[in-house]
């Protein structure tokens, strides 16, 4: 059967978990489908997924199904809740499935290098002002929740993202916020980034 690229694409993030790097995603498809393997097959994958996720400018809104899993530009997608219609009445209660892991690869990418600095700086500033570290979203105290394990964990997160800042910008501590790991990911679930406001509204 001559399947199309976007159910090899959904398959093939499906095994991969959920969500997978576009190198990762490459692979699988040379694995499992090396007949498709033409000139610029990764261009094809990689339009394909753009042309299926709202998160992407290429997008023809004839289903959403992948999402940029930490914004567009860093090379990892995964699955919106989607099922195709032969797996919807399926039942995995039983299902004794188990799948290899663990092992090694070697990966190279570009990316952006980031300070710590800056992030612990943000924090001590927040930590001075406030009296202890939440999330200035939702609220969450890591501390609160889980005891010493989680004294002073939060994440930072660039209101400028740092695939759009030029070689050598220079970020302020004020163009950081503080977000728990569960805001974080929300924030970055659509392109534009959703600010902060946004979330509180959607969690309300």
């Amino acid at each position: 059967m001559n399947k199309q690229w976007k159910d090899i694409i959904i398959e093939v993030i499906q095994e991969l978990g959920g969500e997978a790097w576009l190198q990762d995603i490459y692979e699988k498809v040379e694995e499992k489908y090396p007949e498709k393997l033409t000139k610029g097959y990764d261009k094809t994958i990689r339009d394909c997924i753009q042309r299926f996720s709202s998160d992407s400018t290429k997008y023809e809104a004839r289903g959403d199904i992948f999402y940029s899993v930490k914004g567009l530009g860093r090379g990892i997608w995964g699955l919106n809740d989607y099922q195709n219609e032969e797996n919807k009445n399926l039942n995995f209660t039983n299902d004794d499935s188990v799948f290899p892991e663990g092992k090694k690869k070697l990966a190279q990418h570009i990316r952006r290098e980031r300070n710590p600095a800056l992030i612990n700086r943000a924090k001590e500033l927040f930590k001075l002002k406030e009296g202890r570290v939440y999330c200035q979203s939702c609220g969450f105290d890591f501390e609160s929740k889980y005891g010493d394990i989680g004294k002073d964990f939060i994440e930072g997160h660039h209101i400028i993202p740092i695939s759009e800042l030029k070689e050598g910008s220079k970020t302020r501590v004020q163009d950081i916020i503080l977000l728990c790991s569960n805001c974080h990911s929300m924030v970055h679930r659509k392109r534009p980034w959703l600010r902060v406001d946004e979330i509180k509204t959607l969690m309300k």
